[in-house]
């Protein structure tokens, strides 16, 4: 009787696990993209919104200061490089003092101007000692720089780097400690063509928005392009090629060559490949072969008297192969986004043309159809 009822309880066959196995399999398949995609969106979609407060913010500066921010200022420059056939543009601007005797101390960028309109008040004023000074120590904890510490609006959640800050070291700032100190990293870039303007000789070469001040800020008035038409701030990856970088002295130390580099948002007194703009790098519209990383180092990029031609957005390359020149999509996704100099963001295809994509990036003269 105990026999009769002491039955097996009935369970899976192989075949019958497997077929269950095989079908998860499917769905965890079919579900992964779009998961996939689903964080995607939302991470284009943050980007976009640090990219309209960017544009806020900038638009913010322009109505309280009267001006743009300039990109990358030494005042040091204004005064001291005024060799004949090589001279800097003298900056007079609202953002910094225009004095002889402070020159040497009178440094700002772009990105840091604009704290102040991003909620970063506190930021802004932690500067210890001289209030010019940008890459001083920070008043609230001097093992810090100002620039130590980057704002979450300046780093877009796509822009997946191998790292998202640098050892800084300099002589004139001694870390406590005896060590380097770290400076943040952005994943943005300002346009210099729309906040700058050429030296006494026409030339835009890329060396002179780190030694020169061609990124010496503008007016709303002298974008005769309109403002809807011309780029201001776009996606540019935190960090270039595949070198570990570091800067020490005035020198970009553990580049691998000419290609590397990253974006460093506070700090003046560096290599072009350290700072965050665009708008140097041309493209030949006769020729095929500067089509993969354009050309740097020209004092302009036009071409037999033509209008000028940029090298625009790229597909993302493997590490090794990036040229920190360049504009690379997050991710090896096929866009890039942008804040244009009216606030509005855009979504640019890496596919977009030589035309459009070059009057977009020029603020003053119509060479072609808008990017829309």
């Amino acid at each position: 009787m105990a026999a009769i009822l002491a039955r097996r309880r009935p369970g899976f066959t192989l075949v019958e696990l497997l077929v269950v196995i095989a079908i998860i399999g499917v769905l965890v398949a079919l579900l992964l993209p779009a998961v996939q995609a689903a964080r995607d969106a939302a991470r284009r979609s943050t980007s976009a919104n640090n990219l309209k407060q960017i544009g806020l913010a900038m638009l913010n500066a322009h109505d309280q200061m009267k001006e743009f921010p300039p990109l990358d200022i030494n005042q040091w420059s204004s005064w001291y490089e005024r060799t004949p056939g090589d001279e800097a543009v003298h900056y007079n601007g609202p953002y910094l003092p225009d004095n002889f005797g402070t020159s040497g101390s009178d440094k700002t960028t772009f990105f840091y101007c604009l704290l102040p309109y991003l909620e970063q008040q506190t930021l802004h004023k932690s500067i210890s000692g001289y209030p010019y000074m940008i890459m001083a120590q920070r008043s609230d904890n001097p093992r810090k720089l100002v620039g130590s510490d980057t704002p979450k609006a300046y780093q877009a959640p796509a822009d997946q780097g191998p790292y998202k800050e640098i050892d800084w070291s300099w002589p004139y700032t001694t870390h406590p400690d005896g060590v380097s100190f770290k400076h943040g990293l952005i994943s943005y870039a300002a346009n210099v063509r729309a906040f700058g303007r050429p030296d006494l000789y026409g030339r835009w070469t890329t060396w002179r928005v780190a030694w020169r001040n061609i990124g010496c800020g503008s007016r709303i008035a002298q974008i005769t392009d309109g403002t809807s038409n011309t780029l201001a701030v776009i996606e540019k990856q935190m960090v270039t090629g595949d070198g570990q970088l570091s800067y020490k002295d005035w020198s970009l130390i553990g580049s691998k060559g000419q290609q590397d580099g990253a974006n460093v948002w506070c700090s003046t007194d560096m290599p072009e490949t350290l700072l965050p703009f665009f708008g140097t790098t041309c493209n030949n519209p006769n020729s095929t072969a500067d089509d993969v990383y354009g050309s740097a180092g020209r004092d302009n990029c036009s071409y037999s008297g033509g209008p000028e031609s940029f090298h625009p957005p790229q597909r993302r390359l493997v590490r090794d192969q990036q040229n920190v020149s360049n504009i690379y999509s997050f991710n090896g996704s096929n866009s890039v986004q942008a804040v244009m100099c009216d606030g509005s963001v855009r979504n640019i295809s890496t596919n977009i043309g030589l035309a459009p994509w070059s009057a977009a990036v020029t603020a003053t003269n119509d060479d072609g159809p808008p990017l829309d």
